[in-house]
């Protein structure tokens, strides 16, 4: 993959929602290092603004701010999306990148905990990509990307059921809206992090099972990882598409099972 020229996002305004940590962070600064106005969504304040002092220092882009962002409130969402216009004077680029984490056995996850996972990981993102489709319509250019688990695409382990299924829904949704899009100037796409890459979110809830997460990386490894993530979906601006892998050695199976919708991009 050819890295495209830096400043090639620049004069565009992102807003990343989970941008105070793992994925969302990494792609944040990413877009700030291409010249990108960033603005950061998450719930958790210090993290949040830990990522905004790391792209002012990295010098390379005009403006970053901060908005509290609960994803799993109506007003929360739409609050961010009316102050983020305000503010920057427009949106070009949404990435839904906040989640939890359900895991364990089905006979012991309750009704309640499935609610809290699909308020953030399936509604938050719809929250989202509804509250700034209208402001993209109506400037008709625009791309939201939504991440979701290569479980969710791909369903393998019985122990992410809850969590898999969410994300699944999420896709359904993202490969929806793409096609609801098509022709308004608003491009739709659906970013796989990959099977190895750390989990989309931060909260965890276990049941039946020891707080067992998978993808623990040491720093380095960790850097490289969120390095490459970030690199696929900067390529996925660059290049419209809907299906925008960050592994490339799963690129293959995932078209298999999403061709129909990876051909699809707004035009």
């Amino acid at each position: 993959m050819n890295a495209p020229a830096r400043g090639g996002l620049s004069g565009k305004v992102a807003v990343v929602i989970g941008g105070g940590s793992g994925v969302g962070r990494a792609v944040a600064k990413a877009m700030a290092r291409q010249g990108a106005n960033i603005v950061i969504a998450d719930f958790d304040t210090p993290r949040m603004d830990r990522t905004v002092a790391e792209i002012v220092k990295l010098g390379t882009n005009e403006s970053a701010i901060a908005l509290s962002t609960d994803v799993r409130s109506d007003a929360s969402v739409r609050a961010l999306a009316r102050d983020a216009v305000k503010t920057m004077g427009r949106v070009d680029i949404l990435v839904n990148a906040a989640g939890v984490l359900l895991q364990g056995r089905l006979d012991r996850i309750s009704s309640k905990d499935w609610t809290w996972m699909l308020e953030t990981n399936l509604l938050g993102a719809v929250r989202s990509s509804t509250a700034f489709l209208p402001h993209m319509t109506e400037q008709r250019s625009g791309h939201i990307i939504n991440a979701v688990s290569y479980g969710g695409l791909l369903p393998a382990d019985p122990m992410t059921i809850p969590y898999d299924t969410g994300h699944a829904a999420l896709a359904t949704f993202t490969q929806a809206l793409a096609q609801q899009t098509r022709g308004s100037g608003v491009t739709v796409s659906l970013f796989c992090p990959g099977s190895r890459s750390p989990r989309i979110g931060q909260n965890t809830r276990s049941r039946g099972m020891g707080r067992w997460l998978s993808g623990g990386l040491g720093a380095e490894d960790g850097t490289r990882v969120f390095y490459q993530l970030a690199a696929s979906l900067i390529d996925g601006l660059h290049h419209p598409r809907f299906l925008i892998v960050g592994d490339p050695a799963e690129a293959e199976a995932l078209r298999a099972r999403w061709d129909a919708a990876s051909q699809m991009t707004a035009t």
